[in-house]
């Protein structure tokens, strides 16, 4: 079930219903436990044994090194150990296969037959999701940072949590595990929080991102959707606009599906971290990243960047400790090269932002913003496309001198830009004003302003909805 799926709703219902109705702390939490099990369970109950394996085996090594001298080797051996278990089980189902076909096609280049076909091994939702967040109990537990927990089922729930379950936002476990703790009590306060969240991000998924979709797959060529198409039918704009309609889908899909996990967790008390800050509003590719995805990007920060050594060493090791952050972020993506270019492409930058201007928008606010967007939304393109003959043609669509074919989509999609432009002045203060409004602070405007929300919402609701993005991933 997906957020935006009518059983979705029945099952939120009698969970919280049931949630609030018992009194103690530990019953609570066993539900919330039990209701994830069933959550993950419904898109598969196959994965169940996975997750499973994930949690034990976590809960075992993070108890085991809390119990070693901190700094000693059997302490960093468990460490080892447990990362590298955690990281097995992303590997084998979510990249053997691609570095298999790999090795299979670069032997049959050469002339030879590597005696193996193509595998296919089913990718479970959200693996890459709760494997990194077992990660982080284990990392947390081993540097002292947080106690290791005693009670199984309380690590069970911090990684199969189900409201940000399959696509995040990446919770760390010392900060969830003291809310388990903390007495929870029903207020309308917690009712209205979760809800504005809700209402907004299923705004942005149901009425704007499942809407693009119909934009970006026919043009893209998703398989799933509109089955093979050849890009050479398309004529210029249509490519540029579908690479416009992709960037804005991508942003509302995965703000939408964050804002809607975020608002469920407040319903039970739980607070979850925002993952985006307005992301099109940053002047610099750094600024980019402290906005976009903010749980993985701080979270290649705090466990790979600075364990490389980060920008502590010299500066030809910190751009290599981004470019390795950046194209392993890339590979956490999806299992193909153009994810591995898309991270490249963005270490790259990242290098070039801090070789050359030190961390500061040099060149000033407003050209930051037009070359810092530019840039992302260049970057989108292999991101998206098939392959790198696919991105070479749409890269080409931008500098105008390819000879496209006729197909066009409808130019509605430009409507997007002041779409996109409205959400990026809300981050760059506009909420803050909406927010200190003596007027709109108003309970007839609130209240006014849900019911438009709501009708939108109603209106734009598409026929199918369309999966989350980065379920894929």
């Amino acid at each position: 079930m997906i957020f935006t799926d009518v059983i979705f709703f029945v099952f939120l219902a009698i969970v919280f219903s049931t949630y609030w109705l018992l009194r103690g702390k530990e019953a609570r939490l066993n539900l919330l436990l039990g209701a994830s099990v069933v959550f993950y369970g419904w898109w598969d109950w196959r994965f169940l044994g996975l997750i499973g394996f994930v949690i034990l085996i976590s809960w075992l090594v993070a108890g085991f090194a809390a119990k070693r001298a901190p700094g000693g080797a059997l302490r960093r051996l468990a460490l080892i150990v447990g990362i590298s278990a955690n990281l097995a089980v992303i590997a084998t189902f979510k990249y053997f296969g691609f570095f298999a076909d790999s090795a299979r096609e670069m032997l049959s280049t050469i002339g030879l037959d590597p005696g193996w076909t193509a595998l296919n091994i089913l990718l479970p939702v959200g693996i890459s999701f709760y494997v990194f967040q077992a990660i982080s109990y284990i990392v947390d537990v081993a540097r002292g940072d947080l106690a290791p927990e005693s009670r199984l089922r309380r690590v069970a729930l911090y990684i199969a949590f189900f409201p940000q379950l399959v696509a995040g936002p990446i919770v760390r476990a010392a900060s969830f595990f003291p809310q388990m703790e903390r007495v929870k009590s029903f207020s309308s306060t917690l009712v209205f929080a979760g809800l504005r969240a809700f209402a907004l991000g299923f705004a942005y998924k149901a009425g704007i991102a499942d809407n693009l979709a119909q934009f970006v797959d026919p043009v893209f060529g998703d398989a799933q959707v509109a089955g093979d198409t050849d890009l050479a039918a398309w004529s210029n704009l249509a490519l540029v606009s579908a690479t416009l309609a992709f960037g804005a889908l991508i942003y509302f899909d995965f703000a939408g599906y964050s804002l809607m996990a975020i608002g469920v967790a407040r319903w039970f008390g739980f607070y979850i971290p925002k993952n985006f800050d307005h992301p099109y509003a940053s002047p610099a590719i750094d600024d980019f990243w402290r906005r976009w995805h903010i749980s993985l990007s701080s979270w290649l920060r705090d466990y790979l960047y600075i364990p490389l050594g980060g920008n502590r060493l010299s500066a030809g090791k910190t751009y290599r400790n981004l470019m390795v952050t950046m194209v392993l972020g890339g590979l956490w993506h999806g299992a193909a090269w153009t994810f591995v270019a898309w991270g490249a492409m963005h270490g790259a930058a990242l290098a070039f932002h801090r070789a050359v201007f030190k961390g500061r928008a040099a060149i000033g606010v407003l050209y930051g913003l037009i070359a810092t967007q530019v840039f992302v939304l260049l970057t989108w393109v292999p991101f998206r496309a098939e392959s790198f003959a696919d991105t070479l043609v749409i890269w080409s669509a931008f500098t105008g001198l390819r000879n496209g074919g006729s197909a066009e989509i409808s130019t509605w999609v430009w409507l997007l830009v002041p779409l996109i432009a409205l959400d990026a002045m809300l981050g760059k203060g506009g909420l803050k004003a909406l927010k200190t409004s003596r007027i709109l602070r108003q309970p007839v405007f609130y209240w006014a302003g849900l019911g438009v929300l709501s009708g939108i919402m109603l209106a734009l609701y598409p026929l199918e909805a369309s999966p989350f993005v980065y379920f894929q991933f």
